[in-house]
């Protein structure tokens, strides 16, 4: 398919919360739950599950992801601790994903998404933060990917300048166990050189750029006060983003099979499928269905 059938890039969205969180990924499971999060809708079902393509990730990062490793992956995230202050004063201890499974032949992850999680993603009627999943993924440094975000709540505002306590800046990016103590980078030459230096990625690769100004008590810095300047900028969505999204909508909203989601997809390009389904949704509309999946499928001829 030519890059020209394709939408704008999308842009992600989440609460405020999940940005302000503390939790700690790698570089892998971040551009996992980025992709899965193109399709979160805060108003999605209990159950609803969301498709990643294992070769979108591999053209959008460049890397080259072997089965073995891959599994490693997700195995690791399935136990990945978020915890976030909620309005109110309580404590959220939780997951990203609740389950992962691997669809034999087709290339693609079906993720299941922690309930208690899901509904601060998508767009919210408040209080949430906005950024294009095609800069986000391509920042090389997980700290990057994660200030990012978070200079991505102040980029709207009227004061785009902000403190933050080195320690609580720590802690949102994984730097600091909660359980033991244990500080990342103690030394803050360190932190400097591995945690904002490259980060400064940022100013290069996406739509914002940062300055910051440290903060000393005596000859120790405790705070940095973050400047940010926002630049809009468009890209274009590059390869089978379009294929996965329809994936999913296909089975999720269309009741589809996944093996005739996949044949969909085969048979027909994207621009094809959703006018097909936007029929679909107009029949639907006017009460002519009674079998959802049934009729799709023909429609799509996938019986």
């Amino acid at each position: 398919m030519k890059n020209e059938d394709f939408d704008k890039s999308p842009i992600l969205a989440q609460s405020n919360i999940i940005t302000s969180a503390r939790y700690e990924l790698t570089k892998m499971e971040k551009n996992l739950l980025y992709l899965a999060m193109r399709e979160m809708k805060p108003t999605d079902l209990p159950g609803q599950l969301y498709y990643v393509s294992i070769t979108e990730l591999q053209h959008r990062t460049g890397d080259e992801i072997k089965y073995d490793r891959l599994r490693d992956v997700t195995k690791k995230m399935l136990g990945r601790v978020l915890e976030a202050d909620l309005p109110g004063g309580d404590l959220l201890q939780t997951h990203f994903f609740s389950s992962v499974r691997y669809l034999k032949g087709t290339g693609t992850l079906e993720i299941g998404v922690d309930p208690t999680i899901r509904p601060f993603y998508g767009y919210l009627k408040s209080h949430f933060t906005t950024f294009q999943l095609d800069l986000a993924i391509t920042l090389n440094s997980i700290y990057a990917k994660r200030l990012y975000e978070i200079f991505s709540m102040y980029k709207n505002l009227p004061d785009k300048s902000f403190r933050i306590s080195l320690a609580a800046i720590k802690l949102q990016l994984g730097l600091i166990d909660n359980a033991t103590g244990k500080e990342k980078y103690t030394l803050y030459a360190d932190f400097k050189a591995n945690v904002l230096k490259p980060a400064e990625e940022i100013n290069t690769a996406t739509d914002l750029a940062f300055t910051y100004r440290e903060i000393k008590r005596g000859r120790k810095v405790v705070e940095l006060e973050f400047t940010i300047i926002y630049t809009p900028k468009t890209t274009e969505i590059d390869y089978n983003e379009q294929e996965t999204a329809l994936f999913g909508r296909m089975v999720n909203e269309f009741k589809l099979r996944k093996d005739q989601a996949v044949l969909a997809i085969k048979a027909h390009g994207s621009a094809e499928i959703a006018k097909r389904l936007y029929q679909v949704q107009l029949r639907q509309k006017n009460g002519e269905i009674q079998n959802l999946g049934s009729y799709t499928a023909g429609i799509l001829g996938v019986k």
